[in-house]
């Protein structure tokens, strides 16, 4: 019997993920961004349309290099255009009630197949990279009282992930991982479900007021940490896992051409040009001199990677508006502490109001002046315009034609014989 009480604490005492609080400002001083792996980020954003400018300043706060941004409940029955970020790639989920909807921001150069499992009351995007790691991104709307169809589907999809090393569920699930005595046997069978397919919390801190609603579960062998960032979007706190890899992420890097200009200049001014201007083949002319001066640009020219510090998200918030939010996120964790306190809790919803107010104010100026720049350009008043509205056109990867079977050798023959019989498709239309 004193055999298995020991049993039953050593697994309480299971970790698969450090887990632990921190300002956006300080999360960095824990997180290499040179580290191999993958930086997830996932907030509950209650409509993307509203709220993607509080998830811009966070961005810039976090000096961070993520990887995948994952956003919850984004409203997406009112986001026709879903708003882009620079140098990632973005999937959204379908959604059946208002408040729906999951979206996933990839960066740009990391090898990831994307999936839309079908869900039962909730919505679900499953990212599969490279070196045997898969993402489920989730939400599911607590207006589901039900939760059996929810734990089929998310059995069904977990049981399509059974053979990968690594294996994430983000996202805010709505189900209290620090429970009542009402909510306990739910918690319990979700908890037995995740575990069944070996995967336990990354960790258990609370997420909306005392309640740990926005979960990492995760299965791996590597190592990985988790952080609870002590800012509020909306009322749950935005979350971070990152996860160290043994294969290497594909993934590009941002980086900026430094050239030395004297030294180029000092180069071409002692070469010898005339074997070039002798010559009376104007092609070998030019072939010749785009080959020299190419040849002494390269010598004198180095490719640096861009710090995240110094990288633009977006050029309207400024050194007052990030001061205004810190304070913000002060006032926050005052109230926090003692929320039975009304002069507390007035004081940080008042500041938070004001908060927002300048935030639109700020980016409303910025782009009135944008359009006032352009005004006399139709072509780059347009492209602002469509900046602000966010209406971006989404491109299409060719390389999933080779998708469409199992053999791409297959799915070429497929994309062939389509363009191939163009023109009786379209007579076998107008018939």
């Amino acid at each position: 019997m004193d055999d298995l009480s020991f049993v039953n604490k050593d697994i309480e005492q299971i970790s698969v993920s450090e887990s632990l609080i921190y300002s956006p400002e300080n999360v960095y001083l824990r997180i290499n961004n040179n580290s191999v792996g993958l930086k997830i980020l996932h907030a509950n954003i209650r409509s993307i349309n509203c709220n993607f400018d509080h998830l811009t300043i966070l961005l810039h706060r976090l000096n961070l290099s993520l990887d995948v941004i994952i956003l919850s409940e984004c409203w997406l029955s009112k986001s026709p255009f879903i708003p882009a970020l620079p140098d990632f790639n973005v999937y959204e989920s379908s959604h059946r009630n208002q408040n729906d909807g999951v979206v996933a921001y990839v960066k740009n150069g990391l090898n990831c197949d994307v999936e839309f499992p079908d869900f039962y009351d909730a919505n679900c995007i499953t990212l599969k990279f490279s070196n045997n790691l898969a993402i489920i991104a989730l939400y599911r709307s607590p207006s589901h009282t039900n939760l059996t169809p929810f734990f089929q589907s998310l059995d069904t999809t977990l049981t399509t992930l059974k053979n990968l090393e690594t294996v994430a569920i983000i996202g805010d699930i709505n189900i209290n991982l620090l429970p009542n005595d009402k909510e306990l046997s739910i918690t319990d069978e979700y908890l037995n479900l995740v575990a069944s397919h070996a995967m336990l919390p990354a960790h258990l801190h609370p997420t909306r007021k005392q309640n740990c609603l926005d979960h990492i579960i995760l299965r791996t062998s590597n190592n990985a940490s988790t952080f609870i960032l002590d800012t509020p979007i909306t009322d749950h706190l935005p979350l971070i896992l990152c996860l160290s890899a043994k294969g290497k992420v594909d993934a590009s890097k941002r980086v900026s051409q430094r050239n030395n200009i004297p030294a180029i200049i000092s180069d071409l001014q002692s070469t010898d040009f005339s074997p070039i201007l002798t010559s009376s083949d104007p092609d070998t002319v030019a072939d010749a001199l785009v080959n020299v001066i190419s040849t002494i640009v390269k010598k004198h020219s180095c490719y640096v990677p861009i710090p995240s510090r110094k990288r633009i998200i977006k050029p309207w918030i400024t050194p007052g508006l990030l001061k205004c939010i810190r304070q913000r996120d002060k006032l926050y964790r005052k109230f926090k502490k003692t929320p039975e306190n009304e002069i507390n809790k007035t004081i940080y919803l008042r500041y938070r109001k004001f908060c927002n107010g300048i935030l639109k104010k700020v980016k409303r100026e910025y782009q009135q002046v944008e359009i006032q720049k352009a005004r006399k350009n139709p072509k780059a008043t347009w492209n602002i315009i469509k900046q602000i509205a966010n209406l971006h056109k989404k491109q299409n990867n060719s390389s999933n034609l080779l998708k469409l079977n199992d053999n791409p050798l297959t799915s070429i023959n497929s994309v062939n014989t389509f363009f191939a019989n163009v023109d009786s498709y379209e007579k076998f239309e107008y018939i």
